[in-house]
C-alpha cells in the first residue's frame, strides 16, 4: 500500500512538472527561429551581402559617369615621395629603431602630379614628424600597415587640398 502511495504521488509530481515546463519549450520552438531569420538577416546586411539586394537599379544613362570615372582611374598618374627614414618612439634605454618607407601616390592628372612636385617638402616634412611618434607596434602586421596607409592617404590629402590623391602604394616597407 505504502509503494502504491509512493507510485501515485511521483506521477502527480510529474504532472505537475510536465505543464510547467512544456510552455516554456513551446515559446523557445516559437522564438528560436524567429531569431534565426533576424540574426540572418542582420548579418547578410552587415556584411555586405544583402546590399546587391537592397540597392535600386539605375538607368544606362545614370551609369555613364561610372564608367568615366572608372575609365579615368585606369589612366591614373603615379608620383614617387622619395625615400623616408626615420627612427621609431622607443621607450628610454631600449635600442633605437629604424623604419625606412617608399611609398607612390595615385593621382588623376599630370597637372596634380606637377603641383605635387612643388609641395615636396612639405609632404616628406609632415611625414617625417608622423613617422617619428609611431612605435613598432603601431605598425607591426596587416592592420597596422592598413593603418599606416590610410592616415598617410589622410594627411597628404589635407595638405595637398584641392588635389587628391586617389590612393598610396607602398614600394618598400623596412624596420631594422
Amino acid at each position: 500500500m505504502a509503494e502504491e502511495n509512493e507510485e501515485q504521488q511521483s506521477e502527480t509530481e510529474n504532472e505537475r512538472l510536465m505543464p510547467a515546463v512544456a510552455p516554456k519549450k513551446k515559446i523557445l520552438l516559437l522564438l528560436l527561429p524567429i531569431f534565426l531569420v533576424v540574426g540572418t538577416v542582420i548579418g547578410l546586411y552587415f556584411s555586405g551581402i544583402a546590399d546587391s539586394f537592397l540597392t535600386i537599379k539605375h538607368s544606362e544613362e545614370s551609369d555613364t559617369p561610372v564608367q568615366e570615372e572608372k575609365q579615368s582611374k585606369s589612366g591614373a598618374i603615379f608620383f614617387d615621395v622619395p625615400e623616408i627614414l626615420v627612427n621609431l618612439s622607443v621607450r628610454a634605454g631600449q635600442k633605437p629603431i629604424y623604419f625606412k618607407i617608399r611609398v607612390a601616390l595615385e593621382m588623376n592628372s599630370a597637372a596634380d602630379a606637377e603641383q605635387v612636385e612643388k609641395m615636396l617638402p612639405r609632404i616628406v616634412d609632415s611625414l617625417q614628424f608622423y613617422l617619428r611618434e609611431m612605435r613598432l607596434e603601431e605598425i607591426q602586421g596587416s592592420v597596422g600597415t592598413y593603418r599606416l596607409k590610410e592616415e598617410i592617404h589622410s594627411r597628404l590629402n589635407r595638405i595637398l587640398a584641392p588635389i587628391k590623391v586617389n590612393d598610396v602604394l607602398f614600394k618598400e616597407i623596412l624596420i631594422q
